[in-house]
C-alpha cells in the first residue's frame, strides 16, 4: 500500500493579550460572567483555523472532509479556575451549568468542528508533548490513508497566578493545514515520547516545555524560511522531523 506524505499546506500563528475573565463584585452577575474558553479562547483559535484554511486555499464549503487535531496543555484552565473560584466563594447556586460544557479540553475541538463544518476525525491531545504529538498524529493519519487533509491547532493560555488579579494574559493560538496532496515541507518521523519520566529521553532538554503552540510557531517559521536542511521539533519527550521538499 502506498503511503501518503503529509506536507504543510499553510500555517497561522496568533499572539494576543486578552483579559482573563474575573470574578464580578456582584453575585447576581456570576451566571452571566464570560466563559474563558467559550468567549475568549474559542474565538481566537477559530480565527487562527480560518486563517490557515484560507491560506491553504480551502473554501469554507470544501472543508467538511478535513479531520481536526487540537493540542491543549492547559487551555481550559481559565474555565477551571473560574469554576473553582465560584464554588469556593459563592457556592454552586451561582455557577452557570453551561460552564461545564467548556470545562473539557475537547470542547475546543468540538467547537472548531461545528463552526467549520468538519466531518473528519476529531482528536484532542493534552500534556507537555501535545503540540508535537498533535502534528505527528495528524501526519500519521495522512500517511495511513485515513485522511487526505487535517487541520491541526494548538492553544495556550497561561493560568493566572491569581484568578482575582487584573491585567491581560498572553494568549497564543496556532493552526497548520497538513495535506497529502501537496504543499511544501514534509512532516514525519514522529516518535511519541509522552511526558511521563519513564518514557522521556534522558537527554531531551525540552521535556519541561508546557506550551504546545511552541512547536507550531517553530514549524511556521521553518515553513516560511524554506530552508534546505531538515529540522526537528521536540517537546515533552516527543520528536517530529520536518524535511524540505514539495511545491511552494
Amino acid at each position: 500500500m502506498t503511503r501518503e506524505t503529509a506536507r504543510i499546506a499553510a500555517t497561522a500563528v496568533r499572539l494576543t493579550e486578552r483579559e482573563f475573565p474575573r470574578m464580578p463584585s456582584e453575585t447576581a452577575d456570576l451566571p452571566r460572567m464570560p466563559l474563558a474558553v467559550r468567549d475568549v479562547l474559542g474565538p481566537e483559535l477559530l480565527a487562527a483555523a480560518r486563517e490557515a484554511l484560507a491560506a491553504a486555499g480551502i473554501a469554507p464549503d470544501k472543508a467538511h472532509a478535513l479531520g481536526c487535531v487540537t493540542a491543549s496543555r492547559r487551555a481550559t484552565s481559565a474555565t477551571s479556575a473560574y469554576i473553582a473560584e465560584v464554588l469556593d466563594s459563592h457556592g454552586p447556586r451561582w455557577l452557570a451549568p453551561e460552564c461545564f460544557l467548556h470545562y473539557s479540553a475537547h470542547s475546543l475541538t468540538g467547537r472548531l468542528c461545528i463552526e467549520l463544518g468538519l466531518d473528519g476525525t476529531a482528536v484532542t491531545l493534552t500534556g507537555a508533548s501535545s503540540g508535537v504529538d498533535a502534528l505527528g498524529y495528524a501526519a500519521a493519519t495522512i500517511a495511513s490513508g485515513r485522511l487526505r487533509r487535517v487541520l491541526v491547532t494548538a492553544a495556550h493560555w497561561p493560568q493566572p497566578e491569581d484568578p482575582r488579579g487584573t491585567g491581560p494574559v498572553r494568549l497564543r493560538t496556532a493552526a497548520v493545514v497538513l495535506d497529502g496532496a501537496g504543499g511544501w515541507g514534509e512532516v514525519g518521523g514522529w516518535r511519541p515520547g509522552g511526558s511521563h519520566p519513564a518514557v522521556q529521553d534522558a537527554n531531551d532538554a525540552d521535556h519541561e516545555r508546557t506550551d504546545p503552540s511552541e512547536a507550531f510557531a517553530a514549524l511556521a517559521d521553518w515553513h516560511h524560511r524554506r530552508p534546505a536542511e531538515p529540522a526537528e521539533l521536540r517537546g515533552g519527550g516527543s520528536l517530529l522531523v520536518l524535511r524540505p521538499g514539495g511545491t511552494a
